[in-house]
């Protein structure tokens, strides 16, 4: 979601601790990969639908 408009916090924000285990213990799949790459292509030469706008923040691609 993007606002439109400019929005207010709720309140300032508050720590929620080990965020690792708390997706454990959701059943939430949490993957972490060293090179994003691989993994990107592979979705952008699927039928998902995706959005790469935080590629910016990953490591460089491998040569």
């Amino acid at each position: 979601m993007v606002a439109t408009e400019p929005v207010e916090p709720l309140g300032p924000p508050e720590p929620v601790g080990d965020l690792l285990r708390l997706h454990e213990e959701a059943g939430i799949q949490l993957r972490l990969l060293d090179n994003l790459w691989p993994f990107w292509d592979a979705v952008t030469t699927s039928s998902l639908g995706w959005s790469g706008i935080r590629l910016r923040n990953a490591r460089p691609r491998p040569a």
